[in-house]
């Protein structure tokens, strides 16, 4: 991905400095790179912003290009370079990906029936040291109605995996559970697990909650995550 970017922030420099004349050779690569983005948008489930990188991938190819002075095509190539390196960073992003989920696991919780009483902020991303506070559950909410907490940490996964026999499942470090559960009963309150299964992370197509309890195995199997609860049943 940093490489990816290296080659964008040159070419934007490229264009910017008015060094590359052969606009129809750079139009083409942006027109490809429109292409695989929305081959990539569909894949990971944006349909809207893949009809939008087809609809760009149309407009900058130079055989039907418009016919624009050379000074706006600089303006308009480097703004689509840039947008191409946001948009990859912002839909591949591990870390980016975690936090819609988050977000989206904090709508089945909505006020004024659920406060959220703590949110993880990791940083030790920002300090670049251990935080003990981001080993922490995601969220922790509070119920309005019967004035109990609960923790959630939030895991997605584009789809299931296969562990060696075949079965469906997702692949899970036991000792997270450990560390959820040891915070649970450290502060007398029940944790589970939001596992989002397809779609994206702001849209999965499956949801369960599962106890922390239940997560001693390094591949939980498809029907384990299935058995749990939906957000109302917490």
């Amino acid at each position: 991905m940093r490489s990816t970017e290296l080659i964008t922030g040159a070419l934007i420099v490229v264009a910017a400095l008015g060094i590359s004349t052969n606009f129809y050779l750079l139009d083409f690569g942006i027109s490809i790179g429109f292409f695989v983005l929305a081959a990539l948008s569909f894949l990971m489930g944006y349909k809207l912003p893949g009809s939008a990188w087809v609809a760009l991938g149309i407009i900058f190819n130079p055989i039907t290009s418009l016919h624009l002075p050379r000074h706006i095509w600089v303006v308009i190539d480097i703004l689509s370079l840039a947008g191409m390196v946001y948009f990859t960073y912002w839909a591949t992003n591990p870390y980016k990906k975690g936090t819609r989920f988050e977000q989206y696991v904090s709508t089945l919780f909505p006020e004024p029936n659920f406060v959220i009483q703590d949110r993880t902020r990791d940083v030790s991303k920002f300090l670049n040291r251990h935080v003990e506070s981001d080993g922490h559950p995601d969220l922790i909410f509070r119920s309005i109605k019967t004035e109990k907490t609960f923790a959630v940490e939030c895991k997605w996964r584009g789809k299931w995996a296969r562990n060696k026999n075949g079965e469906l499942g997702i692949q899970w470090k036991p000792y997270q559970a450990e560390r959820y559960a040891a915070y649970g009963k450290k502060f007398n309150m029940p944790v589970f697990v939001a596992f989002g299964i397809g779609g994206t992370p702001e849209k999965p197509k499956e949801v369960s909650f599962v106890e922390v309890e239940r997560l001693h195995y390094i591949f939980l199997n498809q029907s384990l995550i299935r058995s749990g609860k939906t957000a109302s049943q917490l």
